[in-house]
């Protein structure tokens, strides 16, 4: 089985919009699965959401879903997350920045402010309404 390229990073806020059943992280999960590309989930932005999504079952449909790749985070990259960490006051926002860097991607996000020294303001998606 080819490997997808990853077209976009759901960040924490994406993840937990999803799991409230949100129709804008939805429609682009499926525009990137039409492109026959995937999503990133950083895991440590799974962890992070799984800790105060109250529907468990949709973030199992996320994993589930044909687009959607679980991003781990690689021991021999320590020092860059240490790096993106110090302009992003969020450890799993950081996993998502460094992951948007790594892989030339784009990152979807409820709060794009977290990235707003990150160097990333180019390629952040900006959900609608803030994470709640």
């Amino acid at each position: 089985m080819r490997r997808r390229p990853i077209y976009l990073i759901l960040d924490t806020s994406a993840i937990r919009a999803f799991a409230r059943a949100s129709i804008d992280v939805g429609e682009i999960i499926s525009e990137v699965n039409d492109e026959s590309a995937a999503v990133g989930l950083p895991v440590l932005c799974l962890v992070e959401a799984n800790r105060t999504a109250a529907d468990q079952e949709r973030l199992e449909i996320l994993l589930r879903h044909e687009a959607a790749t679980v991003l781990d985070v690689r021991a021999s990259n320590w020092r860059e997350l240490a790096a993106m960490s110090a302009g992003i006051d969020s450890l799993a926002a950081a996993s998502a920045a460094l992951a948007t860097v790594d892989l030339r991607c784009f990152i979807l996000t409820s709060e794009p402010q977290l990235y707003a020294r990150s160097g990333l303001t180019e390629r952040i998606i900006a959900l609608p309404g803030p994470d709640q």
